[in-house]
């Protein structure tokens, strides 16, 4: 179990939701949340948004908690980054220079580089 899945378990017993219950809510399968709570997948952000929202809970700390940046960040990277051209490469590897973790791994400085150079060639395909 991972700090995500112990954490998911401990709101839906709060909340005193079956897995059932939930996946209604949520709309997906209560086995993928079992799996989920027990530390087998990883959640995409869709599935952290919609257990959130189910559960009532904070999403951006869900998202902190399965290794994603928070929404808030993310979001203030993306205004940013669109008001001028040169702003998106200097406002990510601002990002970047910050502790950074991925699924509670800690990304080294080469894992950062890689993902730049990554979302830049994204950035590139998408234009």
């Amino acid at each position: 179990m991972n700090k995500f899945g112990s954490h998911l378990r401990k709101l839906r017993e709060q909340r005193q939701m079956t897995l059932r219950y939930l996946a209604d809510l949520a709309n997906l399968s209560y086995s993928f949340i079992a799996s989920l709570e027990k530390g087998r997948y990883n959640p995409s952000r869709e599935t952290i948004c919609a257990l959130a929202a189910a559960l009532e809970a904070d999403k951006n700390e869900l998202l902190i908690l399965a290794g994603y940046l928070p929404n808030e960040t993310v979001d203030q990277a993306i205004s940013s980054s669109k008001s001028d051209e040169l702003s998106k490469d200097i406002e990510l590897e601002k990002l970047l220079q910050k502790p950074v973790s991925f699924n509670g791994i800690k990304l080294s400085n080469d894992d950062k580089n890689a993902l730049l150079a990554f979302m830049q060639t994204m950035y590139n395909f998408k234009n």
